[in-house]
């Protein structure tokens, strides 16, 4: 479903990219991976508005967004639904679906059950979100990763968990610090030489798209316009970063500014937020702009008039001399099976939130080593992966093949690829878009682990134990294959992270 306004010089490159194989396959090559994201729909949305608020269930907004990833674990393989989250670290797998949220929902998607490679640590770990926790054995298997399979990667088994109805990967860094309590993903694709730079991009696109993309040590230069603008992470261990303005360009031409100051609001990066969060001096005048939103009784939200997402107007948000560009049809939260529309921002002065109404419509570049984020306006032109240099110096600076194509929305040439020479993927999406948010991670057990390759054993998956224990813990546990491990041992207690 296309909605595009394409200025006359861009039909030349729209042509062409439609002569390209319409894919989205994984891709693993040059050290890079890329792997699809999809979006899909089908969980009660319960939100934890702020912290000086209980948990509320929007009963009468009964869809909830989700963007997923399919990762292959232990052996024989068994493929598993993950969101992807910017705003957490921890990757952990098999929510309790009797406590979610939606128990059906989450019945609907597969479970790790088995491997006879599995090492149980055990040792016990857990993730509190601004709507629901997660208490989870750390274990040690095979993860496959956008056609990476990566040796021993430790995540979660979980054994106990509320509200959440499918598991995570946690993209982010630790909340304790920029250095890993032990190897996350990111980290092991590094050190088991898949990638060069800890550094990964994002490209949700919108939500009628099934074009989204994260590629891991790398981007790909047929998916932006311009340049990357590049802003410093805020000294934290989160994706803050700077922004210096806020206007709307209305469906008739006009600029109203919100608020214009270099580096005047610092913002925080999150995949896991479905709208962001505005302090009130910025979303009152937004607001205004917007004369049929009536406030959601008991929420923080605002419902707006669907026909809103038909017009051509815009939120922009300025970064030194990049100005991202989200159309109305992506900034407003759409709920077709109620017929409602939601505005895609609420007010919080504590914590300023950049969620999905904003990332659908860039392209973003998170790089670890560097403490930098890097942004522009996405586009599909066709695809150019470009892997990252290794180095302690930032990643080169990058331009968007796609030129001056103007779009209406953040999707205008979703029939635009390139065929690459890989195993094709199809993944099925359902990313919890309301689950982020405080993130406290405790560990409380020391272990000392062994991977013997002497007998053949079977391990279950998931291991009851209670999360409240601290104990001095040795495990010795053989596997098929011979690995070497590094025990999530580490005592961790992390500062909460803010919810919506």
């Amino acid at each position: 479903m296309w909605s595009t306004l394409l200025s006359i010089a861009a039909v030349p490159a729209l042509a062409q990219a439609l002569a390209v194989p319409n894919d989205n396959r994984v891709v693993q090559e040059h050290g890079l991976l890329r792997f699809p994201l999809e979006v899909s729909e089908g969980a009660p949305v319960v939100k934890n508005i702020t912290k000086r608020q209980s948990d509320i269930v929007l009963d009468d907004q009964r869809t909830g967004w989700f963007y997923t990833i399919d990762l292959v674990l232990g052996t024989p393989g068994q493929t598993i639904k993950v969101n992807f989250d910017t705003g957490s670290s921890e990757l952990w797998v098999n929510p309790t679906c009797a406590s979610a949220s939606d128990p059906a929902f989450c019945a609907t998607f597969p479970r790790f059950t088995f491997s006879t490679t599995l090492i149980d640590y055990g040792v016990q770990g857990s993730v509190t979100y601004g709507s629901g926790y997660v208490n989870f054995e750390y274990v040690g298997d095979y993860v496959n990763i956008g056609g990476a399979k990566v040796s021993q990667q430790i995540f979660g088994a979980a054994y106990d968990s509320q509200i959440l109805n499918v598991g995570i990967l946690g993209a982010g860094p630790d909340l304790s610090g920029w250095t890993s309590p032990y190897p996350f993903m990111i980290d092991s694709l590094l050190n088991q030489g898949f990638i060069k730079r800890r550094a990964f991009s994002l490209d949700i696109r919108s939500i009628e798209s099934t074009r989204g993309s994260v590629i891991y040590g790398g981007l790909d230069t047929k998916k932006f316009s311009g340049h990357l603008e590049k802003r410093p992470i805020i000294p934290a261990a989160s994706y803050w970063i700077k922004i210096d303005g806020i206007s709307l360009t209305q469906d008739d031409g006009t600029k109203d500014t919100l608020f214009s100051q270099v580096n005047g609001l610092s913002v925080l990066l999150d995949s896991g937020y479905t709208v962001s969060a505005l302090p009130s001096s910025i979303f009152d005048i937004l607001l205004a702009k917007f004369p049929t939103v009536q406030p959601i009784p008991n929420s923080a939200l605002y419902q707006v008039d669907c026909n809103v997402g038909e017009l051509k107007g815009s939120v922009d948000f300025t970064l030194g001399t990049t100005v991202i560009k989200v159309p109305y049809n992506d900034f407003i939260w759409k709920q077709p099976q109620n017929n409602i529309c939601i505005l895609g921002a609420y007010r919080d002065d504590a914590f300023p939130v950049l969620g999905d109404s904003f990332l659908r419509a860039a392209y973003v570049v998170y790089d670890w080593d560097d403490r930098a984020i890097h942004l522009a306006n996405n586009v599909d032109c066709g695809s150019n992966l470009v892997p990252f240099p290794a180095g302690a110096d930032g990643i080169p600076e990058y331009v968007g093949e796609c030129g001056d194509i103007q779009i209406t929305t953040s999707e205008a040439s979703t029939a635009t690829s390139t065929a690459e020479s890989t195993t094709e993927s199809t993944t099925e999406s359902t990313t919890e878009a309301t689950t982020t948010a405080e993130s406290t991670t405790e560990s409380t057990t020391e272990a000392t682990t062994t991977a013997e390759s002497t007998t053949e054993s079977t391990t279950e998956a998931t291991t009851t134990a209670e999360s409240t224990t601290t104990s001095e813990t040795e495990s010795t546990t053989e596997a098929t294959t011979t690995a070497e491990s590094t025990s999530p041992c580490r005592a961790r207690n992390n500062r909460p992270r803010r919810a919506y």
